[in-house]
């Protein structure tokens, strides 16, 4: 368990979680009510841009979305590059992830998200940034796409964007309390800002046609690049993920095989050091399965080794999204 999970965890933390909510609470207020009021300026680029965000921390779908939004633009001819913060990078400022012809940094330096959606997409460019409008200011003069995807972008509101997507990845259940008490980045009434709200993930509602469906590919992949069906992988398998939520992959992973022998949740963005090898290593399984995520970070000796292969997730847009993007984006 790692420290933040420990104080999570502590009954005698809980006060100080509840406090620095409250906080919290009163500052993303404040900051939401100056950009209502037009004190704090928003900025339009010359190209148009969706973004696709989330209410509520951990991993709702956003980079399977901002993937299948690529392959939609694609589709209907129309250029696309992706923007994203980059979190979990060991870098700082604006970087080049990927132009039109190559990779240009490591999973490491882009951020794992960032690196998985140019290495799935060759062609589309994409870059990091905090500074969000400078990150689309710099693919707008150097690539001239026709839109710009924003990843994470529900809470940067300082670069304007023409369609706003809110996955909603909340249970009905779920107690409407801020980080770090709960796990809201904003409160429930600011969903009003978006344009089209989907539901993924624990938040999904039945039969919607709202609901963003994953579907997870019939193939895994090895350290090689070979692919391999699914159904012919026999023996004791473990599953390991760092995810926001990866007790949905486990799930649906299993749903589609079969139970698994071993199941390893690490922290989000993990980077897989000696201590999350060792803990795999740990195990005896005849196989892994693990996300492209979490693959893209572990050298091919170990995951050779270890028989590690990686599964890739899809989402099926919904017809209401596509209504939507025909509607802004034509």
């Amino acid at each position: 368990m790692s420290f933040s999970q420990y104080l999570y965890s502590a009954t005698w933390f809980l006060p100080v979680r509840i406090l620095l909510s409250f906080l919290y609470r009163v500052i993303i207020t404040l900051r939401n009510t100056l950009y209502d009021l037009g004190i704090f300026k928003t900025h339009r680029v010359a190209t148009q841009v969706i973004s696709v965000g989330n209410i509520s921390v951990g991993g709702s779908g956003k980079t399977i979305l901002v993937q299948a939004l690529i392959e939609y633009f694609s589709d209907h001819k129309k250029q696309s590059a992706v923007l994203s913060r980059g979190y979990g990078r060991n870098t700082k400022g604006l970087l080049l992830v990927a132009d039109r012809s190559s990779l240009k940094i490591d999973p490491s330096a882009a951020g794992d998200e960032p690196f998985l959606i140019a290495q799935n997409h060759p062609g589309i460019p994409v870059v990091v940034a905090e500074d969000r409008v400078r990150g689309a200011q710099y693919l707008v003069a150097k690539f001239l796409p026709d839109v710009i995807i924003l990843d994470d972008g529900f809470q940067h509101r300082r670069l304007h964007r023409d369609l706003d997507l809110l996955l909603m990845d909340q249970p009905a259940n779920q107690k409407q309390r801020l980080v770090p008490w709960g796990k809201l980045r904003e409160p429930l009434g600011n969903i009003e800002r978006a344009d089209l709200f989907l539901y993924s993930k624990s938040g999904m509602r039945e039969n919607d046609q709202n609901n963003l469906i994953f579907q997870l590919d019939n193939q895994v992949c090895d350290h090689a690049g070979n692919h391999h069906e699914l159904s012919g992988l026999k023996g004791e398998y473990g599953l390991f993920a760092g995810l926001g939520n990866p007790n949905f992959f486990f799930q649906s992973f299993e749903q589609q095989h079969y139970a698994a022998h071993a199941r390893i949740a690490f922290v989000d963005h993990t980077q897989y050091d000696s201590a999350q090898k060792e803990e795999i290593s740990q195990i005896s399984c005849t196989y892994w399965i693990t996300t492209q995520k979490d693959f893209i970070k572990l050298d091919s000796e170990f995951c050779q080794r270890q028989n590690i292969y990686y599964i890739k997730v899809k989402a099926k847009l919904p017809e209401t999204l596509i209504r939507h993007l025909k509607q802004h984006f034509k």
